[in-house]
């Protein structure tokens, strides 16, 4: 049975995303769980009002945000956050960070946001999140320990998230923003998907396939860039999209960063 937290409150509570930035910037310096605490909660080098607000903040970011699935997506985290500039695709990893990291955030954004994206629509809610949530929660043993309050407070932050990277705008009805990834936001995302978990090379059958927002046709055609090949063992069969990956981490964001 998944276990679920709130995490995505704490989270959504933090004024300024530049945090996560830091404290993953930090991370990929070698600095341990005892170093980022003397940081956070000791120093307080982030400004939060209460020394358990320090230690709300700091244990989701190591939940949800300092999460690794093995050492390749370890070292292809550190290595993007050990190398200069690049700050645009920093805080889109954020954003794929937290789907690796905490399944709540995944399913939201799978099950409610990408679904709300594809359709075309332009507008979503908390209400059609809070609606998900109470539909989960019936299967769910670890989100029964919820009381509907904090369903819709998680509704409302993960709306927040959203919004404080660049993807939403709006008050209480959030418009979507269009998403159109970059290049080597692309070729990052395949590289972050199959460091994740290597045990399915199909894109297409990806968990993760939604959030490149790009049709099946778009996404094949885009992944078939001759600016991919010494990146990348791609072969499409009609019905699956098989990936190699060609470089270490470490390669891959000289790539980017050239």
């Amino acid at each position: 049975m998944q276990a679920y937290n709130s995490d995505i409150n704490i989270i959504g509570s933090i004024p300024d995303f530049s945090l996560l930035e830091v404290a993953l910037a930090q991370f990929a310096k070698g600095k341990g769980r005892l170093d980022l605490k003397e940081l956070v909660v000791t120093n307080n080098a982030f400004d939060f009002r209460t020394e358990s607000t320090r230690t709300r903040f700091l244990s989701a970011v190591q939940r949800s945000v300092l999460a690794f699935a093995n050492e390749q997506h370890k070292q292809l985290i550190v290595s993007l956050f050990n190398a200069p500039g690049l700050e645009g695709l920093k805080r889109w990893t954020l954003f794929l960070q937290l789907l690796a990291g905490n399944e709540l955030f995944r399913l939201i954004s799978k099950e409610v946001y990408a679904k709300v994206y594809y359709s075309g629509r332009t507008t979503i809610t908390g209400d059609e999140i809070f609606a998900y949530l109470k539909a989960l929660q019936s299967n769910s043993v670890s989100l029964n320990k919820f009381s509907d309050s904090t369903l819709q407070k998680i509704a409302s932050k993960y709306l927040t998230i959203l919004k404080k990277l660049g993807m939403l705008e709006g008050g209480v009805k959030k418009r979507i923003l269009n998403i159109r990834l970059s290049e080597n936001e692309i070729l990052f995302f395949v590289y972050f998907i199959l460091s994740v978990d290597d045990t399915n090379r199909d894109l297409l059958k990806s968990p993760y396939r939604e959030f490149f927002f790009l049709e099946k046709n778009e996404l094949i055609h885009s992944l078939k860039n001759i600016k991919y090949m010494q990146s990348l063992d791609i072969t499409f069969t009609g019905e699956a999209l098989n990936v190699h990956l060609k470089l270490s981490p470490q390669e891959l964001i000289d790539v980017i960063s050239y």
